[in-house]
Parts: C-alpha cells; structure tokens; sequence
C-alpha cells in the first residue's frame, strides 16, 4: 500500500472519526461489513491463537475480534500513523490483549516476528503488489485468512471505474484463480476457498432487502455464485517450513 492510497483513508478517519465503510449508518454498509466480520469469524478460526489483523484500519473489527473470541494475542497493524493513532485512543484501553502498531508486514517479518493467523480483510486490493504481500503474509503465519472483492463480479468491476469512493481509494478486484496461483508460488496451499455477499457497500436500501433474502440461496448455487456474489473467501496454509 502506497501512501497516495493510505491519503484517502486518513482523510475518512478526519471526517468521520474512523473509515466510511465502519462509521457509515447507510443501512447497506453495516449489512455488508457484519456480513464480511461474521464469514472472518466463521471460517479463520481465531480461538486460542496469536493473530495479525493486516489492514487494521481504524481498529473497530480487530477490537470486536478482541471482545468476541479468546484469541490469544491480537495486533493490529497499518501503515497509517493517523489510524493507528485513533485505533490506539478509541480502542486499546481495556483490552489487555489487544495492541496497534503502525507499519508493514515486512517489517514484522524482519525483527522474526511470528503469527499463528494472519488475517487480510479487504486489504490486497488496495495494495501495489498483492503477490508479494502473500507471499510476505506466509512468512509471518503459518494460516491465512484473505477476504476480497470478487473479480468475476460486474458490479465489482464497475465500481472499480465509475464510483468516485472506490476510484479515490484505488480499488482493484482479482479473481479467485489467480488468488490460488500467488498462494501455491509462495509456497502455500488454499484449505478453502468460495464466494459470498450480494450486497454492495453503499447501495440503496431496497436492494439490501432483497440481496439478503437472495443471499443463501445464489452463495449455493455453482455457477452464479461465481458472477453474482460480490466477495471471495480464502483460508490457506503454509507448507513447510518458514521460508
């Protein structure tokens, strides 16, 4: 992540007090983001285990990690000085195994700091080399868990172009397949991997009525999921040895 893409989200946390996307009370936007914390919890297995939150952001899911799992340890970790430093105030007190910390994963993996899961929610989008950022990702943790827009998606993808928020964000979607090529060349291997989600952030409210009765039913169903759903879900582990 570049700093011209942490500017954009620094100026969320001196507008709003946090990102759009957390502190929004558009009904679409607290739909899909529970809908995204509740497939992290489902399926990244957080209990009893010293975990990274990449991307952290303003804090306020590391923090709901915090509260509603017996995790171990978790740090969460941005390059924004600005976000860290809210996360830090907003956040941290009383939760004694909770910390923030400002910077890259690579400078964790330096000092030979160690993860049992390290969890990207919505991140490698946003970064210049999300390859690199993988395989840095199996280096810290031997399990990952990726959360990510779904490349196949049109909506995605138009967003992506015309939406001023998520072209000032600098947004870019990959599709699943080559999510699983960049685990297996850094050395990883995908444990699960689906779609999910029907509703977009910040779409009106009528079509989060009907995106989330649609939702159960087009997440089973083989070949629509693949278009239709707007976010992929990733569990990999690394194979042996830290590299």
């Amino acid at each position: 992540m570049g700093l011209d893409v942490i500017k954009p989200f620094e100026e969320d946390v001196r507008r709003h007090g946090g990102y759009q996307y957390a502190k929004s009370k558009q009904r679409s936007s607290q739909y899909a983001y529970k809908h995204f914390y509740d497939v992290i919890m489902a399926h990244a297995g957080l209990n009893g285990k010293r975990v990274l939150d990449v991307g952290c952001g303003d804090g306020t899911y590391t923090a709901r990690m915090h509260d509603e799992t017996s995790a171990v340890s978790l740090l969460g970790l941005d390059p924004s000085a600005i976000v860290i430093e809210s996360a830090r105030a907003v956040y941290q007190p009383g939760r004694p195994r909770l910390s923030f910390r400002c910077g890259f994963a690579r400078e964790l993996i330096a000092e030979g700091q160690q993860f049992d899961l390290a969890v990207y929610g919505g991140v490698l989008h946003h970064v210049a080399d999300p390859e690199g950022e993988i395989r840095d990702a199996l280096r810290l943790a031997e399990t990952v868990f990726i959360l990510e827009p779904n490349g196949w998606n049109p909506v995605v993808k138009f967003n992506e172009r015309f939406s001023k928020y998520h072209r000032e964000h600098q947004e870019q979607s990959y599709r699943m397949g080559r999510f699983r090529r960049w685990i297996r060349e850094a050395g990883g291997q995908t444990e699960r991997a689906f779609y999910f989600g029907l509703v977009p952030v910040f779409c009106p409210d009528w079509l989060v009525t009907i995106g989330s009765t649609l939702e159960p039913l087009v997440e089973r169903i083989p070949g629509l999921r693949v278009i239709a759903c707007g976010q992929i879900g990733i569990l990999a582990r690394r194979q042996g040895e830290r590299p």
